[in-house]
């Protein structure tokens, strides 16, 4: 199901560039750069699996590039900054960084190149098309479930990825929205870790240390969730 929404995406983002003014050459393919925030997570790969899919459905030229971990933004903007120069008619892409990636988009929206946002969004008005989750709303469905976890007080450990994310900072925001007034939260403790198993374990192992009133665990996307699952 993965694969055939982000083949939905490529599908947007050529319906957007057949309606627009561009760079492209007419009887030509599309040349299009997407660039991701990794390349070594489950989601990550089930969206490279849906773009070669549609590049091959669709007939593009398609380059996907992504940095090592979830917090260069600097890979990430110089990755776009090769896609302008390779003369790119789109950009798919996913921001590390809400304000960080700004200005290296507005360059490309500059050149000329018609830029897609999925998952992760980016503070820029140039952008022709943004699909992604509602995480505001899934930040609230998770303090729904935190909430039903316990029957009585609860004090949560929450492990969030790099702070200029912006959709794990929506899907916090979702989770105090809905615990906001309710009683029964005694306690709410943030840790910011790279999107690392590992090192979210290690996060979560400690703000339990630290806190050991602490009764329920929350990792904010894959690799956070699975290290915060190992650490119980």
């Amino acid at each position: 199901m993965k694969s055939i929404k982000w083949i939905a995406v490529l599908l947007a983002l050529l319906v957007c560039l057949s309606g627009c003014a561009g760079t492209h050459q007419s009887g030509g393919s599309y040349n299009i750069y997407l660039i991701a925030k990794s390349s070594t997570t489950e989601f990550w790969k089930a969206v490279f699996s849906g773009a070669n899919a549609a590049k091959s459905e669709y007939n593009v030229q398609l380059t996907i590039l992504a940095p090592d971990t979830e917090e260069d933004f600097e890979v990430q903007n110089d990755y776009i900054r090769q896609a302008v120069a390779d003369g790119a008619d789109a950009i798919v892409f996913s921001a590390i960084s809400y304000t960080e990636n700004a200005a290296a988009i507005d360059e490309a929206v500059a050149a000329g190149v018609r830029v897609v946002v999925i998952d992760s969004d980016v503070d820029s008005k140039g952008v022709s098309v943004r699909i992604g989750t509602d995480n505001v709303a899934a930040g609230r469905m998770t303090g729904e479930a935190a909430m039903n976890a316990e029957e009585g007080d609860v004090v949560l450990g929450i492990v969030n990825c790099f702070v200029e994310t912006q959709n794990c900072q929506e899907r916090e925001r979702g989770l105090r929205e809905a615990l906001l007034g309710d009683a029964r939260v005694k306690g709410i403790y943030v840790v910011n870790v790279p999107t690392d198993a590992e090192q979210a374990k290690l996060a979560a192992e400690r703000l339990v240390q630290e806190h050991p009133e602490i009764n329920v665990l929350v990792g904010f996307n894959e690799p956070l969730a699975v290290g915060v699952a190992e650490a119980v």
